[in-house]
């Protein structure tokens, strides 16, 4: 079974005509940035959604999933390859 089919997946799917990409992967990328900069997930989450809280409120739903996928994935697979991931799904 492949990623893809896991649950969180799907579930990202079916929110996908509700998503500006773009705004998605601008929030990545800094999730990104802080995750390499030694920053655990958790905390790198934290302060991207920080940066454009209003984004995350708007999509809560989203946001929270992204977060939840992260959280799981990026021990096994690392942060770069669950973001990709995520917007292969959004996409």
């Amino acid at each position: 079974m492949s990623i893809l089919d896991q649950e969180e997946f799907v579930k990202l799917r079916l929110l996908k005509p509700k998503v500006d990409i773009k705004e998605v992967q601008v929030i990545l990328d800094e999730v990104e940035a802080e995750a390499k900069r030694g920053n655990n997930v958790k905390s790198a989450l934290i302060f991207a959604y920080a940066n454009h809280l209003d984004l995350v409120k708007k999509n809560r739903d989203l946001f929270n999933l992204i977060g939840s996928i992260l959280e799981k994935y990026t021990p096994k697979l690392g942060v770069e390859n669950v973001i990709e991931l995520i917007l292969n799904s959004l996409s």
